[in-house]
């Protein structure tokens, strides 16, 4: 059984019995009509990473597919100003369901504008330096379902006997019922995205033509850290459709 909690979004269901959804992951104008064509089932934007906001928000008016707004802070590998209510809460009204970090300062006030404007959350928590203990992984992922309708769990896989141990902790969560994302990132997590669906993962994020590869920005960001480990959309279909045909 997967997790009995369902989340719908537009015409997408997430969790329960539908097996995993693949979301586009775009910061550009001109990527929203791409992830269409490719096929994707939810599409992610990325603000924090976008130089023409206006111009990838008009993109996202011609599409029907669901929208998570995401506007990840620096610490967590993104790039987020430092006000972001300010620059959320005009583009909240275009999202299906809004990520905010579990850890983030601004995280109630960012929540309360979510649910102002009827708006789900996505409540996730991303470890750049590793992969923490299992027991302090599944406790993030129960904190995060507390407060939000999704759950996702990023961690850097550094050693490949940290692969198993996320296994354990998606299965684990699946157990539970909670609506997540699991996801590993760094070169040694990739050969495992594909199959966390299997694992109970609702959400499997993917690039949009071409790989995030951000530049400089004045206010702190690297540019070294953006969605390591990432597959395309097209790596993730293919991948999905041999492992559908072994089942």
């Amino acid at each position: 059984m997967r997790g009995d909690h369902i989340i719908q979004l537009r015409d997408v269901t997430v969790g329960g019995e539908e097996g995993p959804k693949i979301v586009g992951v775009i910061y550009e104008p001109r990527q929203a009509q791409q992830a269409v064509e490719e096929g994707v089932d939810i599409i992610e934007f990325r603000v924090d990473l976008a130089e023409d906001i206006d111009g990838v928000v008009r993109d996202l008016e011609r599409v029907s597919l669901p929208i998570i707004l995401t506007n990840r802070r620096v610490e967590e590998g993104g790039n987020a100003t430092i006000n972001r209510r300010d620059q959320l809460g005009p583009l909240i009204s275009y999202a299906s369901i809004v990520d905010i970090e579990l850890m983030a300062p601004d995280r109630d006030d960012l929540m309360a504008e979510a649910a102002t404007q009827g708006r789900p959350t996505l409540l996730s928590y991303h470890d750049l330096d590793g992969t923490p203990a299992e027991a302090a992984m599944l406790e993030i992922m129960r904190t995060a379902s507390h407060y939000g309708d999704v759950v996702k769990l990023a961690v850097t896989i550094e050693h490949l006997q940290d692969a198993p141990r996320v296994l354990d902790v998606s299965l684990a969560a699946k157990e539970e019922g909670l609506t997540f994302s699991v996801v590993p990132m760094g070169s040694l997590g990739s050969h495992i995205r594909p199959i966390m669906g299997i694992y109970g993962s609702s959400l499997l994020y993917g690039y949009v033509g071409r790989q995030i590869s951000p530049k400089m920005r004045p206010y702190g960001f690297t540019g070294k850290r953006a969605s390591p480990g990432m597959l395309s959309v097209s790596q993730l279909k293919r991948a999905l459709t041999e492992i559908r045909s072994w089942q």
